[in-house]
């Protein structure tokens, strides 16, 4: 079959949507959701415990602990975005990345869409890239990031032996769960790949409305994939072994294997947009997983702890950079204002 043209981002620059305004209703939605859940642990949990579990947390250790974490995460996350910035739109460098990157982890505190659509309008502004062709970057990372996951979660469930009836059925569950969910990891690669060989497939793709939105995912070839998975991966891993040694400084004892089985989960909980700076879900995974390692409330207090410290040290980074961010998005907006003007 004949091979249709490469796409080149700049041949069909798009401006940035215009912002529709959030109803209410629907910004109410995390906020509900997080005093929902929290209504629900602390019904069961009383608080007054879970205040005197609190008091017990080892702060400083916790920080030194995290802080070189939070500064390896930055990282290897503004590398792999680097990484696919370069492959797919243009050739932007590892220096420029590092300011949005940090800047945005302010955003997304709130929320993770916020963050994403923050680098997005970044790249648009400053690489001079369609915003959807930007955009379709990020998505496309943001699906390795769910996937390498998954995972790591599937070797958890290979190698974890389930304590219980409970733990048995999860994993039952998760079983079923990875199985679909790399099969449709399968279906998205083999759509794309029949797409990039069919010229009036791949032509009717970027006609839609959401050509510029798969723009990244129609050039990935299968070896981007499993770069971006491998480029990644360390920070996963080293979040588990973060999270074993903090657990242990507060007097939890987690099996390794556990963590790597069930900390993804966690991870894609906090994730989930019903909940306001990933508050809520995550603690209630954490309890649903981990309360068998040591009572509730404390489970709970060093789920917050444990929360709260990785989001200090990820907005401390981001406050350092974001001012050359700034500075930056500032020199671009007059530089196109002058251009405009000649």
């Amino acid at each position: 079959m004949a091979t249709g043209p490469a796409i080149d981002p700049r041949e069909a620059l798009e401006t940035s949507p215009p912002a529709r305004r959030t109803p209410i209703w629907r910004r109410a939605i995390p906020y509900a959701g997080t005093i929902l859940i929290f209504a629900l642990i602390f019904w069961r949990i009383p608080l007054h415990k879970v205040g005197e579990a609190l008091a017990q947390v080892p702060i400083v250790s916790f920080l030194a602990l995290f802080l070189p974490y939070s500064l390896f995460y930055f990282v290897i996350d503004s590398f792999v975005l680097t990484w696919v910035v370069r492959k797919f739109n243009v050739p932007m460098q590892y220096r420029d990345i590092l300011p949005i990157r940090a800047s945005m982890y302010l955003l997304a505190l709130i929320n993770t869409n916020l963050g994403q659509g923050g680098v997005a309008y970044y790249l648009h502004r400053k690489g001079d890239i369609g915003f959807l062709a930007a955009l379709s970057s990020i998505l496309f990372i943001a699906l390795m990031e769910i996937y390498q996951l998954f995972l790591f979660s599937t070797l958890g469930v290979i190698f974890y032996t389930p304590q219980g009836r409970a733990q048995s059925e999860i994993v039952a569950i998760l079983r079923i769960a990875y199985v679909i969910a790399w099969a449709a990891l399968g279906a998205i690669m083999i759509f794309f790949a029949i797409t990039r060989r069919h010229t009036s497939l791949r032509e009717w793709l970027e006609r839609s409305r959401g050509g510029s939105l798969a723009q990244t995912f129609l050039a990935a070839k299968p070896l981007d994939y499993i770069t971006v998975l491998l480029i990644k991966a360390p920070t996963f891993l080293a979040s588990v072994v973060v999270q074993y040694f903090a657990l242990a400084m507060y007097g939890i004892a987690v099996p390794f294997v556990k963590l790597i089985l069930f900390l993804p989960l966690i991870f894609l909980a906090a994730a989930l947009p019903i909940a306001v700076a990933h508050l809520g879900t995550s603690q209630a995974a954490w309890l649903l997983f981990f309360s068998g390692n040591a009572p509730a409330a404390r489970i709970l207090a060093y789920s917050l702890a444990a929360h709260f410290t990785f989001m200090f040290c990820n907005g401390a980074i981001g406050l350092l950079f974001l001012p050359r961010a700034s500075r930056e998005l500032t020199a671009v907006g007059l530089d196109r204002a002058a251009r405009s003007a000649n």
